[in-house]
């Protein structure tokens, strides 16, 4: 993973991070797909809550090391008693966007973070939406011509290089694609 997580954070910043992503098009679009889509894999198929606000991955790591800084848990057994007798708790960041705790399956990397769902900032996708869209950003330079607003060329993406299924339309204001795609779209550059 091109960010350095320490331990004993486990995040995804492939799966929940859009600046993230943002940033990392502009490598992939240079890179041969099968490099590509080994970096999708870590997406999985399932639905996802997907951070849009301010803090990068770094931030978000810092802080939450903070929280259990300031908790006093700096050791498993205490991070453990912080969490039982539930799976998961909360805990804001200073942007105001709420992350989910959980034990990591990892004995290194025992605090797992994710974006919580419906939390300020934070929207909530499908994999395979946001896999399409991220194939499509990242293909942008090789398909002739790449139009999102293309069935064919999407379930072409899709089935060719994700190994998708096809979807059946493009309705605006109800293809999650599209929605997303925009998103990354409109995005203004730095």
């Amino acid at each position: 993973m091109p960010v350095e997580i320490p331990a004993p954070i486990t995040f995804n910043s492939y799966k929940h991070h859009f600046r993230f992503l943002l940033s990392e098009l502009d490598d992939w679009r240079q890179m041969e797909w099968s490099s590509v889509n080994a970096q999708l894999l870590s997406i999985g198929n399932n639905l996802l809550d997907f951070y849009l606000g301010d803090l990068d991955v770094d931030e978000i790591v810092y802080e939450t090391l903070q929280y259990f800084n300031c908790e006093g848990i700096d050791e498993y057994a205490e991070f453990l008693e912080w969490l039982n007798p539930p799976k998961w708790k909360k805990i804001t960041l200073s942007d105001h966007s709420e992350w989910l705790i959980k034990k990591g399956d990892d004995p290194e990397r025992y605090t797992h973070i994710h974006p919580a769902k419906y939390s300020t900032h934070t929207i909530r996708v499908r994999a395979t939406t946001l896999k399409t869209v991220l194939a499509l950003e990242s293909l942008a330079l090789r398909i002739d011509p790449v139009s999102v607003n293309n069935l064919n060329v999407i379930n072409r993406v899709r089935k060719n290089y994700l190994k998708l299924s096809p979807i059946k339309s493009l309705r605006k204001g109800e293809s999650g694609i599209l929605r997303l795609w925009e998103l990354f779209q409109n995005y203004p550059c730095t």
